[in-house]
């Protein structure tokens, strides 16, 4: 597509254009296309560049074509909408980055199953660049995980950290579906106390991996495969094989040496699955390890 200041450094510390990001976007859109297609986006935009303060854009562009971009109107807490933009294909990813998008957030439901989720998403966030923390607790919440027969996939974040995504078929009401992943974060961090924690407040956690399960509610919503990140080298969030994690830091995986993940496919195989009734299950393997979860209603808003 044509590109507008195609020449303006957008990473400065690596001479990073805005034209090699659009390019980027152009090359990656039918990898990225099913983790966006039909969700109401939520975009990171950087017009002057990643050296000047960015902001989350929520609400659609007004001069985006009908062609490129479907509109879906949500109430806000407290009063007023949001005017969520909807991807309908692969040019929209491209225009957005022309609009000096760097980083794409989508939630875990589509605009047709608002209220049921088809991701499960575990963000572990360790304490600062504590990349090893990172990979034991991947390690860790994936046998919990496991043993309720959920399989999960593994994604570098682009950041501090890893996600675990698991593809659910939509039967399960959003609630639930964040009540699953708290209760197995619980479980994982009640086993490894001195490793994880649900803890939200920062200076709660300590040395300790943060589980953050309150990306699974409608709207909530995480950062999408083979986004670019705004940090140094144009770190990507990128999937990967498991038997990579502990070869691959989170930023490890640059927008100039990202051509080397194009041949693989780690997450080829992967299909979504029913978890109604692994959500009983959870339920009731957290009562009988008597974990008591305080009420929790921020993954509402």
């Amino acid at each position: 597509m044509e590109v507008s200041h195609a020449d303006r450094v957008v990473f400065p510390e690596d001479g990073i254009t805005k034209g090699e990001v659009v390019a980027y976007y152009e090359t990656v859109a039918g990898r990225m296309l099913p983790f966006v297609f039909h969700r109401a986006l939520t975009v990171e935009r950087f017009p002057k560049g990643t050296g000047s303060k960015g902001f989350m854009q929520k609400n659609a562009p007004e001069h985006f074509s009908d062609d490129l971009i479907a509109r879906i109107e949500v109430p806000k807490e407290g009063g007023g909408t949001t005017n969520y933009p909807v991807v309908l294909g692969e040019q929209a990813i491209a225009a957005f980055a022309n609009l000096g998008v760097i980083t794409f957030h989508a939630p875990p439901s589509t605009i047709e199953n608002q209220m049921q989720s088809d991701w499960l998403i575990w963000d572990l966030d360790p304490p600062s660049t504590r990349f090893d923390l990172a990979r034991q607790s991947a390690h860790r919440l994936s046998e919990v995980l496991s043993s309720f027969d959920i399989e999960t996939i593994l994604m570098t974040s682009g950041s501090n950290g890893y996600h675990l995504r698991a593809r659910a078929e939509p039967t399960l009401p959003a609630d639930e579906a964040a009540g699953l992943a708290r209760g197995t974060a619980a479980l994982a961090a009640a086993a490894h106390p001195d490793l994880m924690t649900l803890a939200f407040r920062k200076k709660e956690r300590g040395d300790r991996v943060f589980v953050d399960w309150l990306r699974n509610a409608p709207y909530s919503t995480s950062v999408v495969p083979w986004s670019l990140r705004a940090r140094p080298g144009a770190s990507v969030a990128v999937p990967i094989g498991w038997d990579e994690l502990d070869s691959i830091d989170p930023n490890g995986v640059r927008l100039r040496s990202i051509e080397e993940r194009f041949s693989v496919d780690p997450w080829k195989s992967h299909r979504g699955r029913d978890l109604a009734p692994v959500a009983d299950r959870v339920e009731t393997a957290v009562s009988e390890a008597g974990i008591e979860l305080e009420p929790f209603d921020r993954f509402r808003s």
